[in-house]
């Protein structure tokens, strides 16, 4: 049809969910940190390793979670599509009334309905297809890659790990690093929620504030703590 798009497959909304999750991840989670680090009158030095030391953990642990994250869900996914062929097998009666139901609840004509499924269970792995794609609401086809998903995903932590840190690598000011820690943060979040608006068809403004603010709070957590630790130990 004209002026249509083609659909994204699951997979590749997996990756784009991955690669979203995985970079504000990153960024939240090390913005607070280095905040901390830094008012707490902590020398470049430690705030670096501390940093570095968090993204190494964070990129490996988010990466081995979705990988197994993906395979939990592509076990099930195969489990219920078995014990789907299993149900056929064993009551082919009842799963024929199925089909005949899901015919009717998805707008089929009374007239055509013992017809068309007909149709449908004449052969086995027909019948199995609709029921896994009506009754499971399963895409055999769409099935996502548990290591790809778990590079995005730490490759996205990693990237979104940098802006925060990147400044305390620099011969600057401490006050310096700091602020243009924050600054780059949010001109990433801003940036990476206007990303997510574009791939999700969503307002741009409404989705770069969302991530925005996000990062903000979380560099205000880290600033509050790291102040009030560095107060404790003066």
């Amino acid at each position: 049809m004209k002026g249509s798009k083609p659909k994204q497959s699951k997979s590749q909304s997996g990756l784009i969910r991955e690669g979203i999750f995985g970079f504000n991840d990153g960024l939240v989670a090390t913005i607070g940190l280095v905040s901390g680090e830094a008012l707490s009158h902590q020398p470049h030095t430690a705030i670096v390793i501390a940093g570095l030391s968090a993204v190494g953990a964070a990129v490996v642990s988010m990466a081995v979670g979705s990988f197994l994250a993906t395979s939990s869900e592509n076990d099930f996914m195969r489990r219920e599509i078995q014990e789907q062929a299993q149900a056929i097998d064993r009551h082919p009666h009842r799963e024929r009334h199925h089909v005949l139901r899901l015919l009717d609840e998805i707008g089929v004509p009374d007239e055509h309905n013992h017809e068309v499924a007909k149709s449908i269970i004449a052969t086995r792995p027909r019948w199995l297809k609709f029921m896994v794609r009506e009754n499971l609401g399963i895409h055999q086809n769409r099935a996502e890659a548990p290591l790809k998903n778990s590079l995005v995903m730490g490759s996205s932590v990693l990237i979104g790990s940098a802006p925060p840190i990147l400044p305390y690598l620099f011969s600057l000011p401490l006050v310096t690093a700091r602020d243009v820690s924050w600054s780059l943060s949010i001109i990433a979040a801003l940036g990476l929620g206007m990303v997510k608006g574009v791939l999700t068809r969503t307002p741009l403004l409404k989705s770069a504030l969302s991530f925005g603010v996000l990062v903000s709070l979380s560099a205000l957590v880290g600033a509050l703590i790291g102040m009030g630790l560095g107060a404790l130990g003066a």
